[in-house]
């Protein structure tokens, strides 16, 4: 189940307004389902206070958002647990969206429409790939900074971290051995692993 939930009363569409020139088409087994309309920056995931809610257990509770820049979107995973696809792309990186692309967080994919024709005419058989390749499509330079992403130096010091548990739990080990066998004899079990 997927619904659309507007900032406020203020977003829904009046006379005066015009309407949106881009829209996320929800796909159901690659029929079109649902249309919302994108006014401003819009998130996907499974929490309510996201703008389109995903009740799809392989989405994260803040999965993804869209955001508008000049009369472009841009699409940025969020850290989510199972990565946002882009046209059977796993995302690594912001990346500016084009009429007619697919969307997959979890089990639910999205068409993303901004020509106002018909989605029904775009959707085809979908190619079944055998493994998801980890790329990005035409990134744009100042994107990065419409996510927080963790940074090299953060990821090597977990590495870090665990590498000093693994040797403190071996040498841990050792001792234990060394208390519960005498000492002679563990040198004779380290000559054998040898």
């Amino acid at each position: 189940m997927v619904r659309y939930i507007a900032d406020s009363d203020e977003d829904a569409p009046t006379l005066h307004e015009p309407a949106p020139n881009a829209h996320l088409v929800l796909l159901v087994e690659g029929r079109v389902s649902q249309s919302f309309p994108l006014r401003g920056e819009v998130s996907l995931g499974r929490d309510k206070s996201n703008g389109v809610v995903v009740s799809d257990q392989k989405v994260s509770r803040h999965h993804a958002s869209l955001t508008p820049i000049g009369d472009a979107f841009i699409v940025a995973d969020r850290g989510s647990a199972n990565g946002t696809y882009l046209n059977g792309i796993l995302l690594t990186q912001p990346t500016r969206l084009k009429d007619m692309d697919r969307i997959t967080v979890g089990d639910t994919q999205f068409l993303f429409n901004t020509s106002g024709a018909s989605p029904h005419a775009a959707i085809g058989p979908q190619p079944a790939s055998a493994a998801p390749i980890i790329l990005a499509r035409s990134p744009i330079q100042d994107a990065p900074s419409l996510l927080p992403s963790i940074n090299d130096r953060s990821i090597w010091l977990v590495v870090g971290c665990l590498a000093l548990v693994i040797v403190g739990l071996l040498l841990m080990l050792a001792v234990l051995l060394g208390v519960y066998l005498g000492s002679g004899q563990v040198v004779g079990v380290v000559s054998l692993i040898r």
